[in-house]
């Protein structure tokens, strides 16, 4: 065998048996991510199921709250419930996809920026990474959001290292992606901080950067043209959602984050006590150290991208009339997992002896054993179970149900938006009620408090009178979901 032919033979083993590490590496991650399903909790998830099963009625003008006019999400959402029906699953599998999705693109950003060997370390540690499995079956917007953001980067990277076309589109597509990444979740924009400093450091401004913005453009130019058509105002959703954090922030100080100086301590606060990123952040933040330390050139287009985003969701303001910084939250941090997950991935693979030899494989087995412990630690998996166990009986029921408005929202869901039952949000007061039934979700009214102190309640739910009789009783203590009935 000639030399030439035998080192394509090589060449083509080795790229066949990195596909298959691939491949085993996003089947691992597909199966802890269905082991650990979320499925449909009791937050945000619940509105945009909402928007998306009455996707046929279009858009309320007179509702300004943000999560519904996240088009990219309850679209994506609506689709699969055409095709699927309404369920946890087909909730979820937008979501599922993109997080999947990551995997593989976060392989190819490890195999441009630095080799394939990097690529599928990262892809290896973004599969076990707890915030991406939890988060990956639930409907929200930040993993999406994430990815396709992520995708408008390395579409940008690409052009910049690879492409040697005259006139090239990859980085009218990086913008294009990046616009998708806002049409699901606003904070997708952020990433033009990257470009500030990426441009700054390079010193200097190539004319097919112009098509960067161009492309998010695009996007946006198709928002506006669906709000104006939905709504008769191109702007409504950027007046709602300012209206909605001001709104936010005058109800409850906007989770604390108004209070100098402690409100600038909430990020770190929580890198470093959530379950979901506190262990892979504290070893990224030591690569991070290390390689500045090192003046390691190849790594500071991640730095860059991970450090400008995470210091904006930090000190940053979400709004743009006045200073109301980001709500912290682990899974707002969705949009540097692909830079911190490679910055940790290289330093991993360092030939350092120390490295190599001990840190190396001590770290991988902390991370993947305390991933997999915080991961099933979680008790917000199958939260509507115990109000699908009493949904039936309430469709039976011929007299009026109260309930808390959250899980009415809930009850819509399980009856996948077909309920005929009489049920109403809880009135000021139901001292004055007859004839008819109370529910009293406890683990949901917890939970809402804790949202909103502010937020009030009939007196009769922490106290209910003698004179209300039990029907059913479901789950144990702070779970507990009882169905009364008022005399």
């Amino acid at each position: 065998m000639s030399q030439k032919k035998f080192t394509r033979v090589l060449s083509n083993r080795t790229i066949n048996n990195t596909r298959l590490l691939l491949f085993l590496i996003v089947l691992f991650g597909l199966i802890l991510r269905l082991i650990f399903f979320s499925g449909m909790g009791i937050s945000d998830d619940l509105a945009y199921s909402k928007f998306a099963g009455n996707i046929d009625k279009g858009i309320d003008p007179n509702t300004s709250r943000t999560l519904s006019t996240r088009l990219g999400i309850i679209y994506t959402t609506a689709l699969s419930y055409e095709l699927f029906g309404i369920n946890d699953f087909s909730s979820v599998l937008f979501v599922l996809l993109t997080s999947i999705g990551s995997i593989i693109l976060i392989f190819y950003f490890g195999k441009l920026l630095f080799n394939e060997k990097i690529g599928l370390m990262a892809a290896f540690l973004l599969s076990f990474f707890p915030l991406d499995i939890v988060y990956s079956t639930k409907l929200l917007s930040d993993i999406p959001s994430a990815f396709f953001m992520a995708l408008g980067i390395y579409l940008f990277l690409y052009s910049e290292i690879k492409s040697k076309l005259k006139y090239n589109l990859g980085y009218l597509f990086s913008g294009i992606f990046i616009g998708i990444g806002y049409f699901i979740r606003e904070s997708a924009i952020l990433i033009a901080l990257f470009f500030i400093i990426y441009i700054a450091y390079k010193r200097r401004i190539k004319k097919e950067y112009f098509l960067v913005p161009l492309g998010v453009l695009i996007i946006f130019a198709i928002e506006l043209q669906l709000f104006f058509t939905f709504t008769g105002n191109p702007l409504f959703k950027i007046q709602g959602a300012q209206e909605h954090l001001a709104k936010v922030m005058v109800a409850h100080n906007y989770f604390n984050r108004l209070d100098f100086p402690s409100g600038l301590f909430h990020y770190p606060y929580i890198i470093l006590t959530s379950n979901l990123i506190s262990y892979f952040y504290i070893v990224i933040g030591i690569s991070i150290i290390y390689f500045l330390i090192y003046k390691r050139k190849e790594t500071y287009t991640m730095i860059f991208w991970f450090l400008a985003l995470l210091l904006y969701l930090s000190f940053g303001s979400a709004s743009f009339s006045q200073y109301i910084p980001f709500r912290a939250v682990d899974r707002y941090l969705s949009i540097i997992t692909v830079p911190g997950i490679l910055l940790l991935a290289l330093f991993l693979t360092e030939k350092n002896h120390f490295i190599k030899r001990v840190l190396m494989p001590l770290t991988l087995i902390l991370l993947l054993s305390t991933s997999i412990i915080s991961v099933y630690m979680r008790e917000d998996r199958g939260t509507l179970d115990n109000l699908r166990d009493l949904y039936p009986q309430l469709e039976q029921l011929d007299k009026t149900i109260y309930i808390d408005a959250r899980s009415i929202l809930a009850l819509d869901y399980i009856s996948e938006y077909k309920s005929k039952a009489d049920i109403m949000p809880y009135p000021a007061s139901l001292s004055y009620i007859k004839d008819s039934y109370v529910v009293i979700n406890r683990d949901m009214i917890k939970n809402l408090r804790e949202a909103n102190r502010k937020r009030t309640f009939p007196k009769e739910i922490d106290n209910p009178p003698e004179s209300w009789r039990i029907i059913r009783e479901i789950g144990k203590d702070e779970n507990k979901i009882t169905l009364y009935y008022l005399p």
